[in-house]
């Protein structure tokens, strides 16, 4: 008998297979396999965004927050892409595309140069 689940955000899986859109994750076990919501899904061995391995990406700590961001405790993603000096120990999304660590402010997974970090956090409050 084929049993199947379906998740909402693209994700199905078989008895054997993890499929994002119809396309199998070759290396995604049906055993465990969880949809994180907005793309993301994880096994208890890997992460993965939109069908694709987000290699380095650890599953145990790995959460995510809105916006497209999503972080684990060394590292910090947009689109299941590293974003690459960041501070995933202060990393928040603020919402509407927003999202800071201690050091920046970042706007749809990039940094937002021209804002000033003091005058943007007083501005929220």
């Amino acid at each position: 008998m084929f049993d199947h689940h379906m998740f909402g955000s693209g994700y199905v899986t078989d008895d054997i297979h993890v499929y994002y859109r119809g396309e199998r994750i070759n290396s995604m076990t049906t055993m465990s396999f969880e949809d994180l919501g907005f793309g993301y899904g994880r096994d208890p061995f890997q992460v993965c965004f939109a069908g694709h391995i987000i290699n380095g990406a650890h599953p145990n700590s790995f959460q995510v927050l809105d916006d497209g961001y999503a972080k684990d405790i060394f590292h910090v993603y947009y689109q299941g892409d590293k974003m690459p000096g960041l501070m995933a120990s202060t990393f928040v999304s603020l919402g509407n595309g927003y999202a800071k660590d201690s050091l920046n402010i970042y706007y749809y997974g990039r940094k937002a140069e021209s804002i000033n970090p003091i005058v943007f956090y007083t501005s929220l409050h």
